[in-house]
């Protein structure tokens, strides 16, 4: 019985990765180039894989070899196209790799090959947690290539710094230079790889937030640091770069209404502001030696241009200033805030239904005879 269920589930496997392989175009030797370190054993997990899931490591090189065979569109006119997971990963989606997985979802290669390969892609991202290129997304990934395939860079480095002799009997053969070829092949295949990986990891796995994915902000006016998804910062406020974006933790009421004690407010730090630059919104300007949150109005006269420092809560004063004036005292631009709560009244829920464990004022007292600690006789 036991031998019978090893053979169904070998079975299904080997028809898993044969039809993969013809749906992609490849033979088993096509796909050696692909497979890395799993170049040599693809034929073990061909014919005596009895677990009913590949190995994660196996699984990623596999789809890597299929993903491979349907190479992503290079787009020559814009640079931001160099690396697809820049620019867009939905136009990667079209890529018929995605096709070909989809088209086996019924032999259950979502628990076979894809979720072990996001298993390997994601320790991938863990181990690169720490590294100073994580929010450099170029940079990023040729760490991780390097990661998936450690040392093959440097080889590939070495090889091209040899100089040839033809007289020099220890002059590199033609097999190694082939070698090295298809080293630079595998680092080309798994930084496109990278691309599908990311595109499969938010459909099958949402909840996995990938260190690069995610940025600490500094909280000017305290110690602490607080962590950002960069896909809020690109989506909600249409920013690219997070060097110049900082926090401050609002403790006055000049601004109440607008921006309460107690909220958090998100700036972007100002390099230089001049007329060009100099429009209408909230701020954070040095007032006194301390960080400020103003409402800044620029009016242009014949002469100068004025700036009007607002506090929104009309308790407070207003100024007037020249422009001049004010260009060394603004810090940045206040783009988005969150709300503490702290000066909202939630309404209470209020029902009809009677509190039963509430006394009442018409509750009757308990007769003298029924209470066992008195000693009175009825």
């Amino acid at each position: 019985m036991i031998q019978t269920t090893k053979s169904t589930i070998n079975e299904a496997s080997k028809d898993l990765l044969l039809k993969l392989l013809r749906s992609a175009g490849l033979t088993k030797v096509q796909s050696k180039i692909y497979l890395g370190k799993h170049g040599n054993s693809l034929d073990t997990y061909l014919y005596r894989n009895f677990k009913p899931n590949f190995p994660p490591s196996f699984s990623y090189f596999f789809l890597n070899a299929i993903a491979s065979s349907r190479p992503l569109a290079k787009d020559s006119k814009s640079k931001s196209k160099k690396y697809a997971f820049v620019d867009d990963l939905k136009n990667a989606e079209k890529n018929s790799f995605h096709k070909i997985l989809e088209k086996y979802k019924d032999l259950n290669i979502n628990q076979k090959l894809i979720l072990p390969c996001l298993e390997y892609h994601c320790n991938i991202h863990i181990k690169l947690s720490n590294s100073k290129f994580i929010h450099d997304e170029e940079n990023y990934v040729k760490r991780y290539v390097d990661e998936v395939l450690p040392g093959l860079r440097e080889e590939i480095e070495e090889f091209g710094n040899y100089q040839f002799d033809e007289t020099n009997p220890q002059t590199k053969s033609v097999s190694e230079a082939i070698k090295i070829t298809n080293a630079e092949i595998l680092i080309n295949s798994i930084k496109d790889f990278y691309v599908h990986l990311e595109i499969l990891r938010k459909k099958h796995m949402p909840n996995f937030i990938a260190p690069n994915e995610t940025f600490l902000l500094p909280v000017l006016n305290s110690n602490e640091k607080i962590l950002f998804s960069k896909d809020f910062v690109k989506r909600n406020l249409n920013l690219n770069k997070y060097n110049d974006l900082v926090l401050f933790n609002v403790r006055e009421t000049n601004m109440q209404g607008t921006i309460n004690l107690g909220d958090m407010a998100l700036i972007i730090k100002f390099h230089n502001i001049g007329k060009e630059t100099a429009e209408n919104g909230i701020y954070a300007i040095k007032l006194n030696g301390k960080i400020c949150i103003r409402r800044l109005q620029f009016f242009a006269l014949k002469q100068r241009i004025v700036a009007h420092i607002i506090s929104d809560n009309k308790l407070y004063k207003d100024d007037v200033v020249d422009l001049s004036e004010l260009v060394p005292m603004i810090y940045g631009k206040v783009v988005w805030k969150s709300n503490s709560f702290k000066e909202i009244d939630f309404l209470k829920h209020i029902t009809e239904e009677p509190n039963l464990f509430l006394p009442k004022e018409d509750d009757f007292e308990i007769p003298l005879f029924l209470n066992k600690d008195k000693k009175e006789i009825a």
